[in-house]
């Protein structure tokens, strides 16, 4: 075991060292291959110290100033600033005027660097006399290869003759980011072994964050838990945004992207602390711990959030709101995040105290670096590093905090296993003990049912043999109209869908003429047992009103069963049932080619010379109090037929049927265009077909619901 940990930890350290290395031997190659095109460039002389000073600075809030302006002015009206000025989150552009200087008898050239990889612009002049004249450009506002050396910071190589000085103008701009401008000369061998120790030293950091975010993501995969995944999100962004500030991800990542330059800092940061807030969220469960401190980060969150897509509007204004929104944010993040966690821990929330230990060593090795910047306590080292060391610290501390917790899960799972496996032994033990009881009683039960099964059986066959003895003789139809075909496929034994066939005689001659014929097509709620009750219940008001002197057409039939059928199911709809029935109901009258129709959700359809003509029905079922939707009653519609026209009435059974190569309803357009497409064929011809469209159609499924269709021609 020993040695296999031994291994681990020398692939990890291999890994982070490689990762070093390879920034290091990228940066010596930059400083090395100095342009030899640029102003300033010549051959590196023998390595001579030089010395810099800062003369002062003049801040431009309106970006007004230019080097030639400056190049007039005298030392006094600059405003002293220090050897590195800070000028905090100033976006004014900033002009220095420092002075170099060479006392050695030996031609020398020194490289002075701006260590700030962030700032937007970073423009150096030289003043000669009362005029200026610019050597080198650089920033984030152009492309990483327009520098005249590859470096992620802003490197001027400058040729000093001996025993003398030069003075430059340097302009600096952020935009809004904290303004710092370190300043420093170098010879080139000081500036490649500071580079060396600069880039492994951020090799290994970039190396430890890279190895949490895949641990971690290894950690996600595994448990499937959101505060995981919100940590991978966290150590993501943390590892872009230090590469962005490093200066790494535009040299390597975006170096024609000026844009991605600007804006990758305050997204960054900003979607690190959104996936911190979350995972703080998650991690601590804090909606079941403190359901009020969670609103409080969700509310953050919210504004974070909303700082993120202000940080993509690259303007001078967003920028900077989003710059500061970020940084206060932050600040109050972590005045909360501590005393949240303590008082986590306090209700016993063990994985907490990783948390907990992670917060203190950032915060700690923060209020160390400020002290450092400050001068009361001088540490290169620390001021240089203290921020990615703290962040490093903290990633990894609160990596032990997810594995402490998944270890807390993994306990709490183990003995929760335990109970149940021994609740589980006590169970089957009672359990062994009542099988041979319920055996015989599970028997006895099945016989029971199998006799119950077969008595409703019967039951239901017998209401079979009246639900036909109800259904009217095709002859009464085949009487009326020589052609014609009827379709009735009930679901299961019985059907909730009918049809009817009547005619008026003397006693109940519409408006003094007998002889009209009546057809309808009727779906009843349901289908089954249930569908076939509602079925009699239909029959019965249907015969009712064809004998009611007061009934003249198909919409006074219609109503008239409308208030058979509410007397009928009163009681049911009390209880909350809503039952009723679909039904299209047309009178012919032979004598004047005319025909009524009346609808209850569903319509009529008449087939002339190859088209369609649809009748609707009023959109409301028989089974509604009245008023429905302001309509009183139900509608009367007449219309003159033609020889040769045929009338198709069915219920949903047919269009609603699911099948095809996509499992779907067929639906009623494509039920037409068939019927259309057998307009030249018999009506005992069309009946076939469409039963083998229809079980075509079905394929493999089961029949969604009872079938019914007439088809009538005149």
């Amino acid at each position: 075991m020993q040695s296999g940990k031994k291994s681990g930890v020398y692939r990890r350290n291999i890994f982070s060292y490689f990762t070093g290395l390879l920034l290091v031997f990228s940066n010596i190659n930059a400083v090395a291959n100095l342009n030899p095109l640029a102003p300033e460039a010549k051959p590196f002389l023998t390595p001579v110290k030089g010395s810099i000073i800062v003369v002062g600075a003049i801040a431009d809030k309106h970006h007004s100033l230019s080097a030639k302006d400056l190049a007039l002015l005298d030392d006094a009206d600059f405003t002293p600033v220090g050897s590195s000025p800070v000028f905090g989150f100033d976006p004014a552009t900033q002009w220095l005027k420092i002075r170099v200087f060479n006392f050695e008898d030996q031609t020398a050239q020194q490289i002075l660097e701006v260590n700030n990889p962030v700032l937007n612009r970073c423009n150096l002049y030289e003043i000669k006399g009362n005029t200026s004249r610019l050597l080198f450009e650089s920033g984030d506002e152009m492309p990483f290869k327009s520098r005249t050396v590859g470096h992620v910071n802003h490197l001027f190589p400058l040729y000093l003759a001996p025993y003398s000085s030069r003075e430059f103008l340097l302009e600096v701009s952020t935009m809004g980011e904290q303004m710092q401008v370190p300043l420093k000369l170098w010879t080139q061998g000081e500036l490649v072994e500071r580079d060396e120790k600069d880039r492994l030293l951020r090799g290994i950091y970039f190396g430890i964050i890279l190895f949490v975010l895949l641990f971690n993501l290894f950690i996600f995969v595994i448990i499937r838990e959101k505060s995981s995944l919100w940590y991978v999100a966290y150590v993501f962004a943390l590892l872009m945004l230090q590469l962005s500030l490093s200066g790494f991800a535009f040299q390597y990542f975006w170096p024609r992207s000026t844009y991605l330059a600007n804006v990758a800092n305050p997204f960054f940061a900003s979607f690190s602390i959104f996936a911190l807030i979350k995972f703080t969220q998650h991690f601590l469960t804090l909606k079941n711990h403190f359901p009020r401190l969670n609103k409080l980060f969700q509310a953050i969150g919210f504004l974070v959030a909303t700082n993120i897509l202000i940080s993509l509007v690259y303007t001078p204004l967003t920028f900077r709101v989003s710059v500061l929104a970020i940084n206060s944010l932050a600040l109050l993040l972590n005045l909360l995040i501590l005393p949240t966690v303590w008082m986590v821990m306090r209700k016993g929330f063990k994985p907490a105290r990783f948390f907990f230990y992670a917060f203190v060593a950032l915060v700690l090795t923060v209020f160390i670096f400020i002290l450092n910047n400050f001068g009361i306590i001088s540490s290169e080292f620390f001021g240089a590093y203290g921020l990615q060391l703290g962040s490093a610290l903290e990633v990894v501390l609160l990596s032990f905090a997810i594995v402490d917790k998944f270890k807390s899960f993994r306990d709490e799972a183990y003995e929760r296993l335990l109970t149940i496996n021994n609740l589980k032994i006590r169970a089957n033990e009672v359990l062994e003990q009542k099988v041979k009881q319920r055996t015989e009683e599970i028997t006895k039960q099945k016989m029971l049912v199998e006799r119950q099964k077969e008595e409703i059986v019967d039951s239901i066959r017998y209401a079979e043999r009246i639900q036909k003895s109800l259904i009217p003789d095709e002859k009464a139809l085949n009487d009326a109209f020589a052609e014609n075909f009827v379709i009735f496929k009930p679901r299961d034994i019985v059907s909730g869908d009918f049809y009817w066939f009547g005619k008026t005689i003397k006693n109940n001659a519409w408006n003094g003429k007998t002889g009209h014929h009546l057809f309808a097509a009727v779906d009843c709620t349901g289908h089954g047992v249930p569908g076939a009750m509602m079925s009699v219940l239909g029959f019965n008001a249907l015969d009712r009103a064809l004998e009611s002197p007061e009934v003249n057409s198909p919409a006074d039939m219609l109503n008239f069963v409308n208030a058979e059928i509410l007397r009928a199911i009163r009681e049911k709809r009390e209880q909350g049932l809503q039952d009723g029935m679909d039904m299209v109901l047309c009178a012919y009258d032979k004598r004047s080619k005319t025909l009524q129709f009346a609808g209850a959700k569903n319509n009529v359809h008449v087939l002339r010379k190859g088209e369609f003509i649809e009748v609707k029905g009023d959109r409301f079922p028989i089974g509604q109090e009245f008023p429905v939707n302001g309509c009183t009653g139900f509608t009367n519609h007449s219309i003159k037929l033609q020889p040769g026209d045929t009338v198709y009435a069915f219920t949903d059974g047919f269009p609603d049927q699911f099948g095809g190569v996509m499992n779907k309803k067929l639906k009623s357009r494509p039920l037409l265009d068939i019927i259309g497409n057998l307009a030249g064929k018999s009506m005992a011809q069309q009946k076939e077909l469409l039963i083998s469209a229809f079980e075509a159609w079905k394929g493999d499924n089961e029949q969604t619901d009872d079938v019914c269709m007439l088809g009538i021609k005149v």
